[in-house]
């Protein structure tokens, strides 16, 4: 059961975690080095949680 939840709620954790990233790197005043190294940290961690939600079962 515990395993269940903690596979269903990494996705969803990880999304969040790109989302803030993102929206914080938007409305920060950074350098365009400092802006494009986030974008690419929120990108990859938004990109892990959509490789984590694809179904591994088999039909």
């Amino acid at each position: 059961m515990k395993s269940d939840l903690i596979q269903e709620a990494t996705p969803l954790l990880l999304g969040v975690i790109g989302g803030v990233i993102g929206v914080t790197v938007i409305f920060s005043n950074l350098s365009d080095a400092k802006a494009a190294a986030g974008f690419g940290l929120a990108g990859t961690a938004i990109a892990g949680a959509s490789g984590l939600a694809q179904s591994a079962k088999k039909d």
